[in-house]
């Protein structure tokens, strides 16, 4: 009985030394193996961070604060063959620089391939918003209006970006409260107001009513009508609803 035993022992020990040797056969195996399927499909991350690179250069935002980029996902499936001769990043609509926007990442050896990659490339400004509710064809006051900074990628119209444009001007239609103030959204003259005219010379100064034919803001010229002769004719803004001529 006591040989049985010590043959039983020794056999399990056998056996949990070839265990043993096996598993460590094939870790060291599995390791380089490992590495070799890695070594033959290009990274994603770095089709991405040469994608995020390449805006990052076009539209100089690493310097600029204003300047955020947004990059995409690639399907976690997507296996292209590792490129050996570096990454080419051009963008599929060479003109658009801000926005949404996407990127062509191309490899020409060993062996040709290209993935679309999204990309935003969002533009931050300082504006102007409303701070209440602003009632057409009201006055706007520095307590109407602040200064916040926004994302402006998407904007169609132009903000105004200083307070000075717009205090003092009246509001063409209704704007709300907490909303971008654009330049076509207030004027300093406004067609359709009634304005004083001063025509002056060296000698004396009149004063006559007229109705402005147009749009206009501080220094530019516009054409306004005499309210009782009816005579078109132009006049420089000079403040709200104020003009002059020289004569």
């Amino acid at each position: 009985m006591r040989f049985l035993k010590l043959f039983r022992n020794s056999l399990i020990q056998k056996r949990l030394v070839c265990s043993l040797l096996l598993l460590g056969s094939y870790n060291i195996a599995a390791e380089p193996l490992e590495n070799t399927i890695q070594q033959r499909f290009q990274n994603n991350q770095q089709i991405l961070r040469s994608a995020k690179i390449f805006l990052e250069e076009s539209t100089a935002a690493a310097d600029n604060s204003a300047i955020e980029i947004i990059i995409g996902k690639l399907d976690p499936r997507l296996k292209l063959r590792r490129c050996d001769l570096g990454l080419d990043v051009r963008r599929l609509n060479s003109e658009k620089r801000i926005g949404k926007t996407t990127l062509i990442v191309s490899c020409p050896a060993p062996v040709a391939w290209k993935v679309f990659v999204s990309a935003k490339v969002l533009a931050y400004e300082d504006v102007v918003i409303a701070k209440r509710n602003i009632n057409r064809r009201a006055i706007i006051t520095a307590q109407d209006v602040a200064i916040k900074r926004v994302e402006v990628s998407h904007l169609r119209k132009r903000p105004i970006t200083e307070l000075s444009h717009v205090i003092g001007t009246s509001a063409k239609r209704r704007i709300r409260r907490d909303s971008v103030v654009f330049e076509y959204l207030s004027c300093l003259i406004c067609k359709g107001d009634s304005v004083q005219i001063t025509a002056q010379n060296r000698f004396f100064n009149i004063n006559v009513e007229a109705i402005a034919l147009a749009d206009a803001s501080i220094g530019e010229t516009t054409l306004v009508r005499n309210a009782k002769s009816k005579r078109v004719f132009n006049a420089v803004v000079t403040g709200k609803n104020q003009l002059k001529v020289k004569l």
